[in-house]
This record gives structure tokens, sequence and C-alpha cells, in this order.
């Protein structure tokens, strides 16, 4: 009776190890898949946030501030757009998007002959992220925001 115990005991003991070398692989992939998707939400999230806010600068300078004329208003605000997403993010992230077309005038498509300011960032995921075999991620994220500007420009 004594001896049995003890194979008793060793079995369980190998039946425990045996499921932790099943169950841990898939447990850790599990975590590692919540964190690297949650990371490219943050990400996300962050180029969104920093679009919208540098929309919402557009539309800081009225047309008197530059002594009325359209065209040099609508250069402060573009400019302002572009400044401002940038500034919103951080530097590791700011470092990787393209400066060119960050804010550009485009013309609204309701009520004709309105301007709007849109605004873009690009991120390739790439460098930022590492690559994970088997995982599919985006290679380009992308945060955009628009915003009408008032009739005076």
């Amino acid at each position: 009776m004594h001896l049995r115990g003890k194979a008793d005991g060793r079995r369980a003991k190998g039946i425990a190890a045996l499921e932790f070398a099943i169950v841990a692989p898939l447990f850790l992939t599990l975590v590692l898949g919540i964190t690297y998707y949650g990371t490219v939400f943050v990400l996300q999230q962050a180029l969104t946030l920093a679009a919208e806010e540098g929309a919402r600068a557009a539309l800081r300078y009225p047309l008197t501030s530059t002594g009325g004329t359209t065209a040099s208003t609508l250069d402060l605000r573009v400019a302002a757009a572009a400044q401002t997403a940038r500034a919103m993010l951080p530097t590791s992230m700011s470092s990787l998007i393209s400066s060119a077309n960050v804010a550009q005038p485009v013309t609204c498509a309701s009520p004709s002959g309105t301007q709007c300011v849109q605004v873009t960032l690009s991120l390739p995921t790439r460098s930022i992220l590492p690559s994970v075999p088997m995982v599919p991620v985006p290679a380009v994220l992308t945060g955009s925001a628009m915003v009408q500007l008032s009739p005076d420009i």
C-alpha cells in the first residue's frame, strides 16, 4: 500500500507536467497576441487623436488675422493643422511620419464651394512593431480627420 501511494503521486506529477507543457504555450500565445494587438490599437488611436487635434487647430485663424487675404489665412490654417498633429504624437512616432501632405486644403463635398482641411497621418508599422511570424498586421496605420472651415475663408 505504501509503494502504491508513491507511484500514484509520481504519476500525478507527470500528468501535471504534461498538462502544463500543453497549456503553457497556448496561454503564452494568447497573452502575447492580446499585448501585440493592444499595441496596434493604441497606435491607431494615437494617430486618430493627433489628426483630430490637428484639424481643430486649423479653425484657429480668422480671416482678419492675416490682413484679410484668403490664401494667407488658408496657408496658416494648413500649417497649424500639420504642426499640431505632429506635435500631438510622441517623438518616436512623429519622426517616422513623413512631413509631406500631413495637412492639405480640400474642397468640401457639401455645401459646394466651402473649404476643408484634411489631416492624414500614416505610420509604417514595420518600423515601430517587431515582426512576428504568422501574425497579420497592416503595413501602415493611418489616422485622418477633416474639418470644414468657416465661410469667411
